[in-house]
């Protein structure tokens, strides 16, 4: 897609949305979901979570705008004789609004799952099943407004009720309009896994929607992503974006399973999934343990610059504008361009085959640029690489690998 057809559909992209003020930015955070090699598993607990805030806000990582602290489907046990929903009391002896209350003391937003059915996606290590928000909507957002919750996640699990199958359409309409009512500032994430298409409606109801599966620790399931988001950028901007899942930088969520590599992924496969999900202008929710960082971690997660690539405040999500064969597998190397402010663009050289390449990006695919001398400063190594004219060649990108840039017109 030339660039220049990229920023009309992103212009004209969420026409119809969600207008609750939230979500102008994609969110950055931390989530549960794999912490400990827990993965699959669910688990948290108050003393996990509490610990989580306090190194993000001493490691700097807060600083940098990993603001939310959210927990996934591991907290909530059974309803009261009002129908309220209750914490775990062995994993929250005091409730959650204590954690929260914690949790903002360190200056983070703190964020809550549910489920659109009658249960929730996971019994979390318990022996029976814990409720989701079924026939509950108005009453479980007060109660997540009332406790200070700043973000909701609604799963879909379980929502064929007495055989009948609910319709996400009407089911995320419903908690929408329930998380409004509370007058409370609340980010809400719809989670049907993509299944619906919800890019096409769902910006009318929530601030982000999953646009496929589950995210694996894994390189098959990362590259399916990248590729499934691919044309996807019309539809997401300030307000409404488009959630790939979580980030697995760094690994960790294969811990459990000895027939697995782990961490699931090779660091230069983690560099290309966190350089990618910047271009997407994704939801950047790391669900890996952010207390003991790793090199990778700490060369991803704290790159300033790829950071303000995500948080770029024009909200265009990137998207793939070149897509050739390098070798004999089928659009190997591919280039990706998201628009910035200052009449910049962050630049992707995606190797997406099995060997190493060298990938050339044409400046014609930039039009109006063609002609001009374009400035190049690489984005992971966080250094000026020149001034280029017609073409750029990025050398030796590996299996799996990318390379990234910030363009500008070179100055006379």
């Amino acid at each position: 897609m030339p660039l220049t057809l990229l920023i009309l559909t992103l212009a004209l992209s969420s026409a119809i949305a969600l207008d609750n003020g939230l979500g102008l930015i994609p969110p950055m955070g931390w989530n549960t979901w794999c912490t400990l090699g827990k993965c699959g598993r669910d688990y948290c607990d108050a003393k996990e979570v509490m610990s989580v805030a306090d190194a993000m806000a001493e490691n700097g990582m807060r600083d940098l705008g990993w603001k939310y602290i959210n927990l996934d489907d591991c907290w909530a046990d059974h309803r009261d004789s009002n129908g309220n929903i209750v914490a775990d009391p062995k994993r929250f002896p005091d409730g959650i609004a204590e954690v929260v209350k914690y949790v903002k003391s360190k200056r983070f937003k703190f964020g809550l799952y549910t489920d659109a059915g009658e249960y929730t996606c996971s019994t979390g290590g318990r022996h029976y099943k814990i409720p989701g928000s079924y026939g509950h909507y108005e009453q479980d957002a007060q109660t997540y407004a009332t406790w200070g919750v700043e973000y909701v996640k609604m799963d879909w699990c379980n929502t064929k009720i007495n055989g009948t199958q609910l319709d996400p359409k009407v089911q995320y309409a419903q908690m929408s309009k329930a998380l409004n009512a509370t007058g409370k500032p609340i980010f809400f994430n719809s989670c049907e896994w993509g299944v619906e298409s919800p890019w096409e409606w769902m910006s009318m109801y929530a601030n982000s929607w999953r646009s496929g599966p589950d995210h694996a620790d894994d390189w098959k399931s990362t590259a399916a992503i990248i590729e499934h988001n691919a044309g996807l950028s019309k539809y997401a901007g300030p307000g409404g974006w488009n959630d790939p899942d979580f980030l697995m930088t760094g690994g960790q969520g294969c811990l459990l399973d000895e027939n697995k590599r782990c961490p699931g992924m090779t660091d230069v496969e983690y560099k290309t999934e966190f350089v990618m999900w910047c271009i997407l202008a994704a939801p950047l929710l790391v669900a890996t343990d952010v207390r003991n960082l790793t090199d990778i971690q700490k060369q991803a997660l704290f790159n300033d610059e790829l950071i303000a690539v995500n948080q770029d405040k024009m909200g265009h999500q990137g998207d793939r504008i070149g897509n050739f064969n390098c070798s004999s597998k089928m659009g190997d190397c591919q280039i990706w361009a998201k628009n910035l402010t200052g009449n910049a663009t962050a630049l992707a050289l995606y190797n997406a085959g099995d060997e190493t390449h060298n990938i050339t990006f044409d400046f014609a695919l930039l039009p109006g640029w063609k002609s001009k001398s374009i400035h190049f400063r690489d984005l992971w190594e966080k250094k000026d690489v020149g001034d280029f004219q017609h073409s750029f060649t990025a050398e030796n990108v590996a299996s799996h690998g990318v390379a990234v840039y910030k363009l500008t017109v070179a100055s006379k």
